[in-house]
């Protein structure tokens, strides 16, 4: 009997423990809410190590230059293009050009209809490849205004980083209203290049074509009835107007059936020449004029034909009160160009001066034949 009594506490025992087990709290499984939410928590912190590792990487790559090169950190100067890998400087295009400045013509000047003009551009030489005479301008789109198909750049050699001025002759259309020419280069081999890194843009003449407007004051009509005025090597005096055109005392006087230096000719024309001397000037007061809104002044200046070596300076001045003041002048030579010229008077407007047309010697005052046409304020 006591081995029974003995099992019996056992049994007792070890069922108290599988009931006390029964009752342990389980783990609670997570919800799909609960799963989604640390996946989440995971993925936040990949993208910010992702996202550290990027910015530690641009901190200590290699600069890259324009075309995607790994680049040593160096900057191209002005006119190079980029430099490959190795740091040698790219040879720069044998064919570049740069626009540098409209020499006649400017943008939206008016001409009158039907009337022949030349444009001037400047342009330099930035490429590699000195121009030759086998290279020309040549028009591409726009309004032709009678131009040739293409005009000789030079006749002369123009190396990298110089200079050249082209002109083509032009006639405007006989019709008003604003027109536009494009032109570009072409290179000996035929291939055409303009302006900007791809080569690709145009210079151009752009012109208001318009009847002529009234004239408000003749300076050509009025210039017998006024003061001339002569002067140089310390002294002056009032000339008599009418010539003869070899005084050397000075020339006012008027010539009609005059043919410029580039072989035009004209109805009528105000010769004038300074006294030959070294400071030599000729002057002529006009009478009161009152400025008023639109005013300009414009005149075509030049040589007489076969001229060799004049050079002079034309002045547009005006007088008010006791003072002379200059609104503009112009240089020329007798380069067989006679040159249009328009002055803008609206700083006058309002007031009453005295025009005073001027021709100073620029130098030696042989052939200083100066002419003077369609000089008139127009309105």
């Amino acid at each position: 009997m006591r081995p029974s009594k003995i099992i019996l506490p056992v049994v007792l025992i070890l069922g108290c423990i599988v009931l006390a087990a029964c009752n342990f709290p389980i783990p609670d499984q997570p919800t799909q809410n609960e799963r989604e939410l640390e996946l989440t928590r995971a993925a936040q912190t990949v993208s910010a190590q992702l996202t550290q590792q990027a910015i530690e990487n641009l901190l200590t790559r290699t600069p890259t230059d324009t075309n995607g090169n790994d680049e040593p950190g160096r900057t191209p100067t002005p006119g190079e293009d980029p430099t490959p890998g190795d740091g040698t400087p790219t040879p720069v295009d044998c064919d570049r050009v740069r626009f540098v400045a409209d020499v006649t013509y400017p943008d939206n000047v008016r001409v009158d209809l039907g009337e022949v003009f030349q444009k001037t551009w400047k342009l330099q030489n930035i490429g590699s490849c000195t121009w030759t005479s086998g290279y020309s301008i040549v028009f591409v789109r726009g309004d032709a205004m009678g131009a040739p198909a293409s005009v000789p750049l030079t006749d002369s050699n123009i190396a990298p980083n110089e200079n050249v001025e082209v002109s083509v002759t032009l006639t405007a259309p006989e019709v008003s209203g604003t027109y536009q020419g494009h032109w570009m280069l072409r290179n000996p081999a035929g291939q055409i290049f303009g302006l900007g890194a791809q080569k690709e843009g145009t210079f151009w003449v752009k012109v208001r074509v318009a009847p002529p407007p009234g004239i408000s004051y003749d300076f050509i009509a009025r210039s017998p009835f006024v003061q001339w005025i002569a002067s140089g090597d310390g002294s002056q005096y009032i000339l008599p107007f009418g010539g003869p055109e070899d005084n050397p005392d000075g020339v006012a006087m008027l010539k009609q059936n005059f043919r410029l230096e580039d072989g035009s000719m004209k109805d009528i024309a105000l010769l004038t020449a300074p006294r030959q001397t070294a400071d030599g000037k000729i002057s002529g007061v006009f009478e009161s004029y009152t400025v008023e809104d639109g005013d300009y002044f414009r005149a075509t200046l030049g040589f007489k034909e076969n001229c060799s070596v004049g050079k002079v300076v034309f002045q547009l001045q005006y007088q008010e009160g006791n003072n002379t003041y200059t609104m503009a002048e112009w240089k020329k030579t007798c380069d067989g160009t006679p040159i249009n010229v328009e002055r803008n008077l609206i700083s006058l407007k309002g007031k009453t001066v005295q025009f005073v047309l001027t021709v100073l010697a620029d130098g030696s005052v042989d052939e200083d034949l100066a002419a003077w046409v369609s000089a008139r304020i127009e309105r």
